[in-house]
C-alpha cells in the first residue's frame, strides 16, 4: 500500500503505513512538535488579562435578569428539593445549580459572587484555546494560531456575555471544548501520527478525558445531546473513512462514548422528566434564516460574521486538502449539531436558542484562527484581516455593554422607595417576584405580595402554564373572585408586570385591576419590568 503525505503544521507526515520510527525518532519529533518561541506563554498569560479586563465592564452594574434569578432560586433550595422536586418544572438539569451552590457558599449570592463562577470557566476556556496547538503538538506555527485563537475568544461578545451571566453555558462550553480537544488529539493519535503498530500507547487518558468531560457536558443543559452525537460522528466517521485500524480504533472510540454515557445516565431520568416539561410549552420559534445565529455568535457578533465565516471557510478547505479525517471531525462537530437541533425544532417543538451554541465558539474561533495563517496571500493579508476582526469584535462589545437589560434592580430599588405599609405589591406571571425577591430578601420594608395565581412554583395545577416552566401557571376565569378578595382589601396596590397584554389572560388581572380602583396614578417602566400604582379614590 502507498503511503499518503499529509501536511500539519509544523511538519510533514505520513497518514497510515509509513516506516517504523526508531525510539529515539519518537522523542526527538515529540520534543521539536512542542517546541515554541519564547513569547508564547507570556502572551497566552497577556490575552489571559486582556479576557480579564473585558469580563469586569457591567458584571456587576448590569442587574440580574429572570434566568439568574432562577439560579439564585434554585441554588437555594435543599439538596433534596433540587434533585427530587425542581426536575417536575424546571428545564434545566440541577448540576449547574448544584455547582453554584457549592460556589456562593464560599464567594456569597451577591451579582459578583453568583457570576464569578462563570467568569472563571470562561477564562479557563481561553487559557485552554491558547494551549490547544501545544496540546495537539502542532509546533511553533500552531503556538502563533493558539494565541490568535485565545485572543478572538477574549473579546468574543457572546463569550463575554455568558461569562457575566450566573447561568451554565460558560461551564458548559469549557466542558465541551475540554472534550474536542481531546477527541481532535484521540484522533491525531490514531489517524495521523506514524503508528507503528495498531496499538498505541498512552492513548488511554484521551479518551478517558473525551468520555469524562462529554458526560459532565451532557449534565450541564438537556441540548447537550446534539454536543456528544456530533462529536462521536464526527470520530466514527473519521475512522471508518481513514483508520487502517478500525477495529481497534472503534474499540476505543466507543469506549470513549460509553464513559460519556455512563456519567450521563444517573442524569436520564432527569432528562427525560425534563423533556415533557418542554414538549408541553415552549417560548422559542424556529425559522430558516437562524441556522446562521450560531455561527454568528460564534464569530463575535453580527459585525465579525462575514469574515470570520470567510476565513473559517478557507481553513477548511485547506485542511480538507492536507488532511481529511480532523477536517471530517471539524464539519461534524460544528454542523450536525445545529442541523439536528434545527431538525427537531422545525419537526416537533421549537427548542433552538442562540445562547445553547455559546459552546462553539472555540472551535469555530480556533478554525478562524488557523486561517489567518494559511501560505500564500493570507501572509500578508492577516496583518489586515486580523485588525479587522479585533476592531469589529470590540465594537460588538461595546454595543453589548451599553445594551439595556431587563432591570429588575432597578425596579425593587423604585418599590423599596416608593412602598408605604398596607400596600400590596401584585405581580404576574409569579416567577416576577423571584426576581424581585432577589433584590428585596434584605428590605425592611416588609412588603405583603401577592404573585399571581399563587407563588412560586405552582406546580400541577388543572390549567395551561405559561412558556416552558411548569412552576407558573396562567390566571383563569375562576381566579377573579380571589384577585377580587386581594384588592378590595388594600387602597394602594403596586402591580408588576405588562397590563397591556391581551395574551396569557392578563385581560383578566387587568379589568379586575381597573374595576376595583377605576385608574392608574402612577407608572414606572425598568427594562422590561413595568410597574403600575392603583389607588382607590
Amino acid at each position: 500500500m502507498q503511503s499518503e503525505s499529509i501536511e500539519t503544521p509544523g511538519y510533514k507526515q505520513s497518514a497510515v503505513d509509513g516506516p517504523a520510527l526508531s525510539q529515539t525518532d519518537r522523542v526527538t519529533r515529540a520534543r521539536a512538535s512542542v517546541k515554541s518561541v519564547g513569547w508564547f506563554v507570556p502572551a497566552v498569560g497577556l490575552v489571559l488579562v486582556l479576557a480579564i479586563a473585558f469580563r469586569l465592564p457591567t458584571l456587576t452594574g448590569r442587574s440580574i435578569w429572570t434566568d439568574e434569578a432562577y439560579s439564585y432560586w434554585f441554588s437555594n433550595l435543599s439538596w433534596t428539593a433540587l434533585w427530587t422536586q425542581t426536575p417536575f418544572y424546571e428545564t434545566h438539569a440541577p448540576f449547574y445549580y448544584s455547582l453554584l451552590k457549592l460556589w456562593t457558599a464560599v464567594l456569597g449570592s451577591s451579582e459578583a459572587g453568583m457570576r464569578s463562577l462563570s467568569v472563571v470557566a470562561s477564562l479557563a476556556t481561553v487559557a485552554l484555546t491558547g494551549f490547544a496547538p501545544r496540546l495537539l503538538g502542532l509546533g511553533k506555527q500552531g503556538d502563533r494560531v493558539g494565541v490568535v485563537a485565545a485572543l478572538l475568544l477574549a473579546i468574543n461578545q457572546g463569550n463575554i456575555e455568558y461569562a457575566q451571566q450566573a447561568r451554565p453555558y460558560a461551564i458548559q462550553t469549557l466542558f465541551a471544548t475540554a472534550m474536542i480537544l481531546a477527541s481532535a488529539i484521540m484522533l491525531k493519535r490514531l489517524l495521523i501520527d506514524e503508528r507503528a503498530a495498531p496499538k498505541i500507547s498512552a492513548v488511554r487518558w484521551l479518551y478517558v478525558s473525551a468520555g469524562v468531560f462529554g458526560g459532565l457536558t451532557l449534565w450541564l443543559h438537556n441540548t447537550s445531546p446534539f454536543i456528544i452525537f456530533g462529536n462521536w460522528i464526527g470520530i466514527f466517521g473519521a475512522i471508518l473513512l481513514f483508520s487502517a485500524n478500525r477495529r481497534r480504533d472503534f474499540t476505543i472510540a466507543i469506549q470513549s462514548l460509553l464513559i460519556a454515557l455512563l456519567i450521563w445516565a444517573p442524569c436520564v431520568p432527569i432528562t427525560l422528566i425534563e423533556s415533557k416539561t418542554v414538549a408541553g410549552a415552549f417560548w422559542a420559534t424556529i425559522s430558516p434564516k437562524m441556522l446562521t445565529w450560531p455561527f454568528t455568535l460564534a464569530a463575535g457578533g453580527k459585525f465579525a460574521f462575514v469574515p470570520a465565516i470567510i476565513i473559517a471557510a478557507l481553513a477548511w478547505k485547506s485542511l480538507y486538502q492536507s488532511n481529511r479525517a480532523l477536517a471530517l471531525y471539524v464539519a461534524s462537530i460544528l454542523f450536525i449539531p445545529v442541523a439536528g437541533l434545527f431538525t427537531v425544532s422545525y419537526l416537533f417543538k421549537p427548542v433552538f436558542v442562540t445562547r445553547t451554541f455559546e459552546w462553539m465558539a472555540p472551535v469555530f474561533l480556533f478554525v478562524v484562527a488557523a486561517g489567518l495563517f494559511l501560505p500564500g496571500r493570507m501572509q500578508k493579508l492577516k496583518f489586515v484581516l486580523l485588525p479587522l476582526l479585533l476592531v469589529l469584535c470590540i465594537g460588538q462589545d461595546m454595543a453589548y455593554y451599553a445594551a439595556p437589560t431587563q432591570d429588575l434592580r432597578g425596579a425593587a430599588q423604585y418599590l423599596q422607595a416608593n412602598y408605604r405599609k398596607g400596600d400590596l405589591l401584585m405581580t404576574y406571571p409569579n416567577e416576577v417576584q423571584v426576581g424581585l425577591d432577589y433584590y428585596l430578601r434584605d428590605s425592611a420594608n416588609g412588603m405583603q405580595t401577592a404573585p399571581l395565581p399563587a407563588k412560586y412554583p405552582a406546580v400541577g395545577w388543572p390549567r395551561a402554564y405559561l412558556q416552558s416552566n411548569r412552576g407558573v401557571p396562567s390566571v383563569i376565569e375562576s381566579d377573579r373572585p380571589q384577585i377580587a378578595r386581594l384588592l378590595a382589601s388594600h387602597k394602594r396596590v403596586w402591580f408588576v408586570g405588562e397590563l397591556t397584554k391581551q395574551e396569557d389572560n392578563m385581560s383578566i388581572v387587568a379589568s379586575e385591576l381597573y374595576r376595583a380602583h377605576d385608574a392608574a396614578v402612577s407608572s414606572a417602566a425598568f427594562a422590561g419590568t413595568p410597574i403600575t400604582l392603583f389607588v382607590k379614590p
